[in-house]
C-alpha cells in the first residue's frame, strides 16, 4: 500500500510540474507576443497595400509611397516597386473604417469613453501600360490622407470624380 501512495505521490508531482512547464511556456509565448505586437502596427510614413489586382504584390506588403516624381506615384516595398503614372489614374478615393467592430451596445460604451480607432485606406483605380484596369487599396496612416489627396488633386486631376452632393477637394471628412 505504501508503495502504491508513492507512485500516486510521483505522478502528482510529475502533473504539477507539467503544469508548471506550460504556464511558463505560455507565459513566454504572451510575452513575445506583447513585445511583438508594435512591429505588426504601421507606422506614422508606412503604408500597407490592402489589396487589389496588382499581381507581383501580396496583400500586407508595408512600404512607402515616393510622390517625388511629378509624373507617377510610387510605391516602394521591401521586394516589389509599383509604379502608377498619374496620367494613367482613373480615380482614387480615401475612406475610413472603424478597427474593431463590437456591435451595438459595446460600441456605444467605448464611444462614451474614447474615440474609437479607425483605419484609413486609399484606393486607386488606374490602367496600366496595356490599357488594362487595375485597382490598389492602401492603409495608410492617420495624418497621410491630407498630404497625398492634394498631391493627386494636383497631379491627377482626372481622377478626382465629384460626388453627387459635394465637390471634389483634397480634404477628407
Amino acid at each position: 500500500m505504501h508503495r502504491k501512495n508513492a507512485i500516486l505521490v510521483e505522478h502528482a508531482e510529475m502533473i504539477v510540474i507539467g503544469k508548471g512547464y506550460a504556464m511558463k511556456k505560455l507565459a513566454a509565448i504572451g510575452l513575445v507576443l506583447l513585445l511583438a505586437w508594435p512591429a505588426l502596427a504601421v507606422n506614422d510614413g508606412d503604408v500597407s497595400y490592402a489589396g487589389g489586382t496588382v499581381e507581383n504584390l501580396k496583400e500586407g506588403s508595408l512600404g512607402k509611397f515616393d510622390v517625388r516624381s511629378q509624373t507617377e506615384l510610387v510605391f516602394v516595398s521591401s521586394s516589389v516597386r509599383l509604379t502608377i503614372p498619374y496620367a494613367n489614374i482613373d480615380s482614387y478615393a480615401y475612406s475610413q473604417e472603424v478597427a474593431h467592430h463590437l456591435g451595438v451596445l459595446p460600441a456605444i460604451a467605448v464611444g462614451l469613453v474614447k474615440k474609437r480607432q479607425r483605419r484609413h485606406f486609399l484606393r486607386v483605380a488606374y490602367h496600366d501600360e496595356n490599357k488594362t484596369p487595375q485597382v490598389a487599396i492602401f492603409e495608410v496612416p492617420k495624418k497621410m490622407p491630407l498630404t497625398l489627396l492634394a498631391i493627386l488633386q494636383q497631379r491627377a486631376r482626372q481622377g478626382c470624380k465629384p460626388q453627387q452632393y459635394s465637390k471634389c477637394r483634397a480634404v477628407p471628412d
